[in-house]
């Protein structure tokens, strides 16, 4: 079994203590500050579907290969219920349109065609702005390419593969980057394209740090990876203003997922 490198245990660690604690700080501060007091109850009425996340991504996880308790659900679930509470007082956004289709009980199999669809439409604009990222690192800086290193990481089952992406690059990253950054950012500024750039800017930098398993080789290509990791940051944080968490975690699935289906060996 691969052993995780100790600045990876110690980054998801302190990540986790960090979401649980902001967590604990706000449902004792709303017992007593009147202004946090409301957005304490809207996080607490969010516990369900943040719920759900985290259950998803434990399911994720273990079909993929890495075991059914995996503890860092506790960080995907804190981050849920801050990051909904956060877009859903963002006037005229619905961050679970399809969740709430089915809530509703209306317009369920249209939201569900429009989640696949786009979904799967995404992934050529998404892979071909990574290639451009990519190239401009390695045509100004020199860099090569390690990309195929990274994929080697994964699973050997390509099917499984893709429950393991699900958790890793849908779940475990859109949440805090697109749920919780982009719409505590889009909240704040009240634009949406200042928060798309600058949650883009952190998710390009997150792949560069021990929070991100393969960051190891990240580094091996640094600024290309940073670039590119940018500007996919750009199409994630677009599909989350326009179609949600889901659609977004769905889309970065197989955009991960689909090349290697198709064209990995």
């Amino acid at each position: 079994m691969k052993q995780t490198p100790p600045e990876v245990a110690i980054a998801t660690l302190s990540f986790m203590a960090f979401w649980m604690i902001t967590v604990f700080v706000i449902l004792i501060a709303g017992q007593y500050h009147p202004a946090i007091r409301n957005f304490r109850n809207q996080m607490i009425s969010k516990w369900k579907p943040a719920l759900v996340m985290a259950v998803l991504f434990v399911v994720g996880i273990g079909l993929g290969g890495g075991g059914f308790l995996n503890p860092y659900a506790i960080a995907i679930f804190c981050q849920a219920l801050i990051g909904l509470a956060i877009a859903s007082n963002i006037e005229g956004f619905q961050p679970l349109p399809v969740t709430n289709a089915f809530v509703q009980r209306k317009q369920i199999l249209l939201q569900i065609v429009l989640l696949v669809v786009i979904s799967v439409a995404v992934v050529v604009p998404a892979l071909l702005i990574g290639t451009i990222g990519l190239d401009i690192g390695r045509q100004i800086f020199g860099e090569a390419d390690y990309t195929s290193e990274a994929a080697n990481t994964l699973p050997p089952n390509k099917w499984l593969t893709f429950f393991s992406l699900l958790s890793g690059a849908g779940i475990a990253e859109e949440t805090p980057y697109r749920l919780v950054l982009l719409s505590l950012i889009w909240k704040v500024t009240k634009r949406r394209w200042p928060a798309i750039i600058l949650s883009a800017l952190v998710f390009g930098a997150y792949h560069l740090t021990p929070l991100s398993g393969m960051y190891r080789i990240f580094w091996l290509f640094p600024v290309s990876q940073f670039i590119a990791s940018t500007l996919i940051g750009l199409v994630w944080g677009y599909l989350f203003v326009k179609r949600g968490y889901e659609t977004t975690v769905l889309g970065h699935t197989f955009s991960d997922w689909l090349p290697l289906m198709l064209f990995a060996g």
